[in-house]
């Protein structure tokens, strides 16, 4: 079957329509009139067709551009507009009467000498005037709303190069920190080099993952692999001071998620569960599929919880985070914070992905 070119009215081309309606409307203006004129008075018809093709020219080549004028002089107040068009409307329509009998008598050696002729064409000002005030319209209200979703497109791509900018620099906010607690790691085991080879290459692993990241989501099983490189670096710092599990099922597995989603909450749970909690520091992370689609994660830590703004905490880790969950998924996803007497868990809800675009 015939599939229509997405050209064909793209609005984003306006030249290209108007070229297209002009075309149109002249040409379905053309055949009314002729259908109406040829049963009564078939003599006029070579003079009907050299008026539509005068229109044509007229409305084309010196109304479109005084409309122009007018609209980016008044673009800022578009009512003020109204008193020039409705006088360019009157203006046209009565010189259109007018002057295009006297033009088909120089281009033609047809004459409309008969007086009935010429009193009909000559008292068709108020015809031609509506003809033109429809014309006007129709051009100031598919250049209003071209210009309109220009603008709006221009906006939206605005806002989609600032949102890209500012989870970029919330996300290179997140690597710094896990760098800075990994060199402090390997300076704390600076006297036992296979532990520092090994957590070298843990690290390595790590940042190769994060350099590898873009923009787009991914799945949370591949951040959940990386996190296990970070573990272990900790894990060879405090031994058995230290212990933590990792559970997900195929579900969260797959789920797509912006990057960096569970470092920062894991980095919060070492950092403040050092300080607060008796050894071992135990440590946990749990993700899963919701029945509906969307994705919970959960980490915990033994310890108490330590107030943002208290010494030693900036309260930047989940500021960031949630910045950029809002940037990500608007209000849809939620981030809450759970406190025991001797734990700290942090959930975190994210809705269910887009379904894929049927082929």
């Amino acid at each position: 079957m015939f599939a229509p070119s997405k050209s064909f009215l793209d609005f984003s081309k306006k030249g290209h329509v108007f070229w297209l309606l002009q075309t149109l409307g002249w040409s379905l203006m053309l055949m009314v009139v002729v259908r109406l004129v040829f049963s009564s008075r078939s003599d006029l018809l070579y003079f009907v067709f050299f008026r539509t093709v005068f229109g044509f020219l007229l409305s084309a080549f010196v109304l479109r551009p005084i409309c122009r004028a007018v609209r980016n002089r008044h673009r800022a107040a578009p009512l003020r507009q109204v008193p020039s068009l409705i006088g360019l409307v009157i203006v046209f329509g009565v010189a259109d009467a007018h002057i295009s009998l006297w033009a088909f008598g120089l281009v033609s050696k047809l004459q409309v000498t008969n007086e009935a002729s010429r009193f009909f064409v000559e008292s068709t000002y108020l015809l031609r005037c509506g003809i033109y005030a429809i014309w006007v319209s129709l051009y100031a209200g598919i250049s209003y709303f071209v210009d309109t979703n220009r603008s709006r497109l221009r906006l939206a791509q605005l806002e989609a190069q600032t949102r890209e900018s500012e989870l970029r620099l919330l996300r290179a906010q997140v690597n710094p920190h896990f760098l800075f607690n990994a060199l402090n790691a390997i300076i704390a085991e600076a006297e036992h080099p296979p532990r520092v080879m090994e957590i070298t290459h843990a690290l390595s692993d790590y940042l190769r993952f994060s350099l590898a990241q873009t923009s787009a989501l991914h799945p949370l099983g591949e951040e959940l692999d990386a996190l296990h490189s970070y573990l272990l670096v900790e894990k060879i710092r405090f031994e058995e001071r230290f212990e933590y599990a990792v559970t997900a099922d195929e579900a969260a597995r797959r789920h797509e998620v912006p990057g960096a989603l569970v470092q920062p909450l894991l980095e919060n749970a070492v950092k403040y569960g050092q300080r607060t909690s008796k050894l071992p520091l135990r440590l946990a992370i749990e993700a899963c599929g919701r029945p509906d689609g969307g994705l919970s994660v959960v980490v915990e830590n033994s310890g108490s919880w330590v107030d943002p703004g208290s010494p030693g905490s900036t309260g930047l880790g989940l500021v960031n985070l949630r910045r950029r969950l809002q940037l990500t998924y608007g209000d849809a996803a939620t981030l809450s914070v759970e406190t025991e007497e001797h734990g700290v868990r942090v959930r975190l809800e994210l809705p269910p992905m887009p379904a894929p675009l049927s082929a």
